[in-house]
């Protein structure tokens, strides 16, 4: 989405905590400005992290678990790295 006529920018949003991310381009890479209690960027960037030190493996790895008090997705196996899903 461009504002104000600005450059296109990516935006990540979490209804459920008002928080959120916006990615904007620059000349040198991306800007990114995050507010809110969950730090949506920086949630991010340590999924990749994990993902590119376990080897970048496809969705297959990848899995989900969900009992009534939690949420998760994990890569693995369940006592893999994990992922919390908040309601």
């Amino acid at each position: 989405m461009a504002l104000d006529g600005g450059p296109v920018s990516t935006f990540l949003l979490d209804s459920v905590t008002d928080s959120f991310a916006v990615l904007a381009p620059t000349e040198n890479g991306w800007q990114v400005r995050q507010a809110g209690p969950r730090r949506l960027w920086d949630a991010i960037e340590s999924a990749v992290a994990t993902w590119e030190e376990y080897g970048s493996p496809n969705t297959a790895a990848f899995g989900v678990t969900v009992a009534r008090d939690q949420q998760a997705v994990w890569l693995g196996n369940p006592n893999g790295p994990r992922w919390p899903l908040h309601p």
